[in-house]
């Protein structure tokens, strides 16, 4: 099985310093945790990204084993890369990242 390459979108990235702030507000270091299990579900998209559902349009979600996340993304089977568009709380509308 090919390991695929992890492009993370710039609205992603925004998504995860906010909630990495947002965490660190609440506890000091609890953001770094969030990071870590973001990180390791990364490693585990890269490794097999079609074990994830398609939850709309051809977007797949990803959840986090701790905290109440999910990353959206998509594959590009050609390019072997998983583009990852947003990094949401699991309560908020799920048609918010539909957009990007």
């Amino acid at each position: 099985m090919k390991k695929y390459k992890v492009v993370v979108q710039e609205l992603a990235k925004t998504d995860i310093r906010g909630a990495r702030r947002w965490y660190n507000d609440q506890q000091p270091d609890l953001g770094k945790r969030l990071t870590a299990e973001m990180t390791a579900t990364l490693r585990q998209i890269a490794r097999n990204p079609t074990s994830f559902a398609i939850r709309y349009k051809q977007v797949r979600l990803a959840q986090l084993t701790t905290f109440p996340y999910a990353a959206h993304f998509y594959i590009d089977t050609a390019a072997s890369t998983v583009y990852v568009l947003a990094f949401m709380h699991t309560s908020r509308h799920p048609d918010t990242p539909k957009d990007r």
